[in-house]
């Protein structure tokens, strides 16, 4: 009878925790969204700190530069100057520029479905007064608006359980978001002083929990 009893008990008791004590939240850092084995790969691997910034720069320019007229031939002419001394160096501007594509568009697909929490900043999307029930995550501090937004795989497009939504004191703000995150490409239009800008993202996210945040810039 006691072993009955104590049986009976152990096996309620599991039911309970099935039920009250909720699927494990695992904590997320930045890189946690970019595959392992692409992160791993540096695009600028072998290169000395002079290099790496004149590669960044060319690239960078590269990718957003407006096509060439008389506003901008000035820059490309630079650029153009730059890139046979990286040919004689060894260094494969096309093949760094496909890496970094890969690195910035990759994403975790295991992820999907996954109750996580992660840290970031707060940039609203759907707000009424200062209850706001849309806004993308992100990085740092800038992102889509002072500098050019992150990579898709570096911003989720969180939307908030809570119909009320998250109070928030101000733009950016610093937040620790606890949900279910799903692999989901996506283009949201964000709306700026002057004017509006798409914006692609590579996660969606629907926050349960979201918590004011001290950043500890050595976790991002």
């Amino acid at each position: 009878m006691y072993r009955f009893i104590t049986v009976l008990m152990f096996t309620a008791f599991a039911v309970t925790c099935q039920l009250g004590c909720g699927t494990p939240v695992r904590e997320l850092t930045w890189d946690d969204l970019i595959p392992h084995e692409i992160l791993s790969d540096d695009p600028l691997k072998g290169l000395n700190d002079e290099q790496r910034n004149a590669a960044n720069w060319v690239v960078y320019m590269l990718e957003n530069l407006p096509e060439r007229n008389s506003e901008s031939e000035e820059i490309y002419l630079m650029v153009d100057e730059a890139i046979p001394e990286f040919k004689e160096a060894g260094i494969d501007i096309a093949e760094i520029m496909e890496k970094r594509k890969k690195l910035y568009t990759s994403v975790v697909h295991e992820l999907s479905g996954q109750q996580i929490s992660i840290a970031g900043y707060l940039l609203p999307l759907e707000m009424s007064d200062s209850m706001v029930t849309e806004f993308f995550l992100v990085p740092y501090i800038g992102a889509c608006i002072h500098v050019p937004p992150p990579p898709p795989n570096q911003i989720l497009h969180v939307t908030v359980a809570d119909e009320k939504g998250y109070k928030s004191a101000a733009l950016y703000d610093p937040v620790m978001v606890t949900g279910v995150i799903r692999v989901e490409s996506a283009v949201k239009e964000l709306f700026l002083v002057d004017g509006s800008d798409d914006i692609d993202t590579g996660y969606a996210l629907e926050a349960t929990e979201i918590k004011p945040y001290e950043i500890d810039y050595q976790d991002l």
